[in-house]
């Protein structure tokens, strides 16, 4: 059984509601989700994580050997990307081995507008975060 690194990401999650879904990578079996929190008050931070030029954590999610990816209850066996061109974060969790993301799409504007959310669960084996405060959003 994998070990599952969530220092020192887990006590922040919460933070990461109004944060930003930036990319996804999914390859095989394992996944990179790029993420970023809201934005922070740097007195909040009681670990050596540092934050971004605009007061966010940002980083890599990594989810690795995935045992089974679940879209709104239904399973999903294709390859996980952006639904749409932006994924607003309502809610992050971590409980052991599963991830779990509710993502509220929008399109960038000129685009048609949508209204749909997704919540997105990722059992996997080992899962750990790499903060990366220089972590290049494209939409900044």
């Amino acid at each position: 059984w994998g070990m599952v690194e969530l220092v020192p990401i887990q006590k922040y999650l919460h933070e990461f509601h109004d944060g930003c879904l930036i990319d996804i990578e999914h390859k095989g079996r394992n996944c990179v989700l790029s993420l970023e929190s809201a934005e922070m008050d740097p007195a909040d931070m009681k670990d050596a994580i540092s934050l971004s030029g605009r007061g966010t954590i940002k980083g890599k999610l990594y989810v690795k050997d995935i045992q089974s990816i679940n879209i709104n209850e239904v399973d999903f066996q294709g390859k996980l990307s952006l639904k749409y061109d932006y994924g607003s974060i309502f809610d992050f969790d971590i409980q052991n081995d599963v991830v779990e993301l509710q993502i509220s799409w929008r399109n960038s504007p000129g685009k048609p507008n949508v209204n749909d959310f997704s919540t997105i669960k990722i059992k996997a084996k080992s899962i750990f975060w790499e903060t990366i405060p220089d972590l290049e959003d494209p939409f900044w």
